[in-house]
């Protein structure tokens, strides 16, 4: 077509302002166009198409240096450029994600710093009516542990951790353990709580995620004196816990921790 767009439809028509279009007068990247008697500038279709390049590259955060390069560069180098120019944009895309998926986890809270498995368990906790101190002390233990043994977690997380999480007999389980936490050691209910949770281990996880728990689990005294002292001061939990090793060790399953 000819001339005939005055600065204001070109600009309207690419989607940038009219100071906008002016710029790049100014950076050498769009020529001056004719005049009319007017003095009004009036533009053809190349200049449509050279700055809808010009924006489309300044958008996707080329420089405008390397911008005028590219106008000129042949369509091979323009091409290269591009495939360039995508993979970067692919990676900002990715950090993004990334940014806003710690944001999301922020106003979530335990979420920043749990896997969402563990948050889940954790709310489960609470919806179930669990002593609201009693899940805060767990929910710390997992914080601190995971902190330190991170990448062994995420390990027994992605082989059946996370199956185990979501496992409604788990979770039933779960439920029984924190109730029995402030159980005198000695209560009827802590052995059956341990008889019952020996059970369910041992019929529904395989020998690979027993083993896992008993000998590539946490097996250093760092680990095992940090789960110690968080739960110190539940006597009923510990003993369920003593009670579930010496179960797991008379159907077979040896543990193997100092």
């Amino acid at each position: 077509m000819g001339s005939v767009l005055r600065i204001g439809e070109l600009a309207s028509y690419v989607g940038v302002t009219t100071r906008t279009v002016r710029f790049y007068h100014q950076q050498g990247l769009l020529d001056e166009p004719q005049r009319n008697t007017s003095g009004y500038r009036l533009y053809g279709g190349e200049a449509v198409l050279r700055l809808s390049r010009v924006v489309a590259l300044a958008s996707a955060g080329v420089p405008l240096a390397r911008v005028h390069e590219l106008l000129d560069a042949s369509q091979q180098s323009l091409d290269l450029a591009l495939i360039e120019i995508d993979t970067g944009l692919r990676n900002r895309i990715e950090r993004l994600e990334e940014d806003r998926d710690r944001l999301q986890r922020l106003r979530a809270g335990d979420a920043l710093v749990l896997p969402d498995v563990i948050v889940g368990l954790i709310e489960y906790l609470r919806e179930a009516g669990i002593d609201s101190e009693v899940v805060d002390h767990y929910r710390d233990a997992w914080v601190l542990t995971y902190a330190v043994y991170r990448p062994k977690l995420d390990s027994w997380l992605q082989d059946f951790g996370g199956v185990t999480l979501r496992d409604p007999g788990y979770l039933a389980l779960m439920v029984r353990s924190f109730r029995a936490a402030e159980l005198d050691p000695d209560d009827p209910k802590i052995q059956q709580l341990a008889d019952d949770t020996v059970e369910w281990m041992v019929n529904t996880w395989d020998s690979d995620a027993l083993e896992w728990s008993f000998e590539r689990g946490l097996d250093d005294s760092a680990a095992n004196a940090l789960l110690e002292a968080q739960w110190a001061d539940r006597p009923g939990w510990v003993r369920v816990s003593e009670l579930i090793v010496q179960g797991l060790q008379d159907r077979g399953v040896e543990h193997s921790r100092e």
